[in-house]
């Protein structure tokens, strides 16, 4: 019963105008949209900031774009700091602390380059590269930390 209610209600879709002799017209939409990307900014962006550090006062800029959250970050020691140790630890164990706290992670990539990277974005050490590629390959084993 329901059936045949759906079937006349076709009909009276796809049937021709009782006034004319020929079908009418079906409008087709188009095949594709355009789309203003003017207006539509990505919600948060991931910012590569490359940035110098010549002495301990440094720190406090690179901690700001750090909490920021949405910048990764390269870090150019300059030979100034190099020369001075004891305050290029200080300075280095400060940025670590805060990359570690806001869930970041930070790496060594040369003897005066520093990588650090936010929660979102994680840092693969050469080591890990065969490890990552075993857990892809066993899916239903579980790692524990």
């Amino acid at each position: 019963m329901m059936g045949e209610n759906m079937m006349a209600a076709f009909k009276n879709i796809f049937r021709r105008s009782s006034n004319s002799s020929t079908p009418t017209s079906v409008t087709r939409e188009p095949k594709f949209m355009e789309i203003d990307w003017k207006g539509h900014e990505p919600q948060s962006s991931t910012s590569i900031r490359v940035l110098s550090m010549n002495d301990f006062s440094d720190v406090e800029g690179v901690l700001d774009h750090l909490r920021d959250r949405n910048n990764i970050i390269v870090l150019k020691v300059k030979p100034r700091l190099m020369q001075e140790k004891l305050e290029l630890k200080r300075a280095l164990k400060r940025i670590q602390r805060t990359c570690q706290a806001i869930g970041g992670d930070i790496v060594g990539i040369k003897e005066d380059v520093i990588l650090i990277s936010p929660p979102s974005v994680g840092i693969v050490r050469v080591g890990e590269i065969a490890e990552s590629s075993q857990v892809s390959a066993k899916p239903e084993e579980t790692v524990s930390e």
